[in-house]
């Protein structure tokens, strides 16, 4: 059953908590977005990345954890790819993601640490549900067969953080996060996430005067979340949310919208081919956010903002550097 009470017992929602925060995954898109804004906020975090820590190692966890001893733990570190590199990589996703966090859970339990905010995954979700998809919904079925091995990893970190709840007492707060993009992201185009290879796609487009080429038929739906206002979730996660909650925009948005308002914000005006013998995945997703909104949190940025930040972000920082 989930644990699904709104509040910690023990904490003043008015106050944030004041002890250290460790933040796993630190270098990705979420996390550096995450640990951004924790500083700014003035929270004490300690952020680590796999040059840190090899996190599918108890040993190395468990040691990380004990000379850290943080009050609070954001985890986010995760192997993570886009509907291809998690088709086609299926055992590698669920045991490097089962190994990482069975360990980070494990070794921040043996830390005494009070709570856990940990990265899941819409994906988690069973497929065929009723839309919009509800945190209950989580365990009514099986997930989509694409994506299974990193889901199931992802829903074994759910099982496990209400099994140390139910017995240590141990805080968490379980964010099944929608399609994340913003600075910092892998921009793989032939096994990222939709969004990101979408920018490195029409960068290289524009800068070599060539044509875009687009998985799919463009019709499937999607929620497509900003970094920045998904770190802004965690956050007010960390201080006022106890159990699972969807982070997501509420908004849903075709993949031929996406391409169209990515073309209109990086003034492309190549041509844009579509490829329907690559795979849609899901063709609808949509979430209710109504848990998470009831804590005071809404997605702030306006999707052709974060995609003309994303993008320039890319072009200074990834681009250059390929080159």
């Amino acid at each position: 059953m989930v644990y699904m009470s709104a509040l910690p017992p023990s904490w003043d929602a008015d106050e944030a908590p004041t002890g250290s925060v460790l933040v796993t995954g630190a270098s990705g898109v979420i996390g550096t977005a995450t640990v951004d804004l924790l500083r700014t906020r003035g929270y004490d975090v300690t952020a680590v990345t796999s040059a840190d820590a090899d996190l599918r190692d108890p040993r190395a966890t468990e040691t990380l954890l004990q000379d850290l001893v943080p009050e609070f733990v954001i985890h986010l570190a995760a192997r993570v790819g886009g509907l291809m590199g998690n088709a086609h990589s299926q055992a590698q996703m669920y045991l490097e993601n089962i190994r990482i966090n069975t360990n980070v859970i494990e070794a921040a339990h043996n830390a005494g640490v009070r709570k856990i905010v940990a990265m899941g995954s819409v994906a988690a979700y069973p497929e065929g549900l009723d839309l919009p998809m509800r945190e209950t919904d989580i365990w009514r079925g099986a997930p989509h067969a694409s994506e299974a091995g990193y889901a199931h990893a992802k829903r074994s970190m759910l099982a496990q953080l209400e099994a140390y709840n139910s017995q240590y007492g141990m805080d968490y707060a379980f964010a099944l996060s929608t399609n994340l993009f913003g600075p910092s992201d892998k921009f793989d185009e032939s096994g990222g996430h939709v969004l990101p290879s979408l920018i490195s796609k029409f960068h290289r487009a524009i800068t070599q005067g060539t044509s875009v080429t687009v998985w799919g038929s463009g019709a499937s739906t999607r929620d497509f979340l900003f970094s920045r206002d998904a770190a802004d979730a965690l956050v007010v996660l960390l201080r006022d949310g106890s159990g699972v909650f969807n982070v997501a925009s509420g908004r849903q948005v075709t993949i031929r919208e996406v391409v169209e308002e990515l073309a209109r914000v990086t003034a492309f005006d190549g041509e844009i081919l579509w490829d329907p013998s690559k795979p849609d995945g899901q063709l609808r997703r949509s979430y209710d956010v109504s848990r998470l909104s009831s804590l005071g949190w809404t997605a702030k940025t306006p999707l052709s903002v974060a995609l003309g930040e994303t993008f320039q972000w890319f072009a200074e920082n990834v681009a250059n550097a390929r080159r």
